[in-house]
């Protein structure tokens, strides 16, 4: 390639531009570039910026990280994986928070040594922070006496992706419970036509692909 073909070009990994990562942990965006066209010393590249910006729907762009003319800048908890100048952009995020999700774009350009040729890239990666659901409320709606209906209920304040529920009864009486009685979505058993034997510990627990959390009540059936 002749020096006015020279090209930057960012590479991020093929089939991971999406990555998810549970609040209070770390996760790294790889990221490196290439020039193509250096074809002699005379024509040397030298690297002039990275740029690492956050995109998130109705939010203003906003910059975390920024390396220019040798130096660095960056929010808390954001740094280049490897000291510049290096090929491998790649961006660490520490103590994550589900406010850290969205579109983080890298943007690097060059310039020859004598600051005539220049080229820009850049790239997206998705991120989703996940958090594992906090511990749910519990609770008993209705009169639990022989032959009525009650309701239990079950709520995580804090959940991403939204938790599923499961109710179970703790032993000596061990049960688990399904549909239609269990609304893994909402939370909520229907016990009906109460009995003495039904009384107990009934336990829920919420759980996501990153974590779980309980709660319990005790039912007291009375004549």
């Amino acid at each position: 390639a002749s020096p006015s073909q020279a090209q930057l070009e960012l590479h991020v990994p093929s089939g991971l531009t999406r990555l998810k990562a549970v609040e209070g942990s770390e996760v790294v965006l790889p990221a490196w570039y290439t020039v193509q066209g250096q074809v002699s010393s005379s024509q040397r590249w030298e690297l002039l910026t990275v740029m690492w910006f956050l995109e998130q729907e109705g939010k203003d762009l906003n910059q975390v990280l920024a390396y220019i003319s040798g130096t660095t800048s960056s929010k808390n908890g954001v740094s280049l994986v490897y000291s510049m100048p290096s090929q491998n952009v790649s961006l660490r995020l520490q103590d994550l928070q589900e406010k850290d999700s969205g579109s983080y774009r890298c943007s690097v350009n060059v310039q020859d040594h004598q600051g005539i040729k220049r080229s820009h890239s850049s790239k997206t990666l998705e991120l989703s922070v996940l958090v594992p659901p906090a511990p749910p409320s519990c609770g008993l709606l209705g009169v639990p006496r022989v032959g009525t209906n009650v309701t239990l209920s079950c709520q995580s304040p804090r959940s991403k992706p939204a938790a599923q529920y499961q109710w179970e009864r703790a032993p000596p009486s061990a049960q688990v419970f399904f549909a239609p009685a269990l609304d893994a979505i909402r939370g909520s058993l229907s016990l009906r036509n109460l009995s003495s034997p039904m009384s107990g510990v009934y336990i829920c627990r919420a759980h996501n692909e990153v974590g779980s959390a309980q709660c319990n009540v005790t039912l007291e059936v009375s004549t």
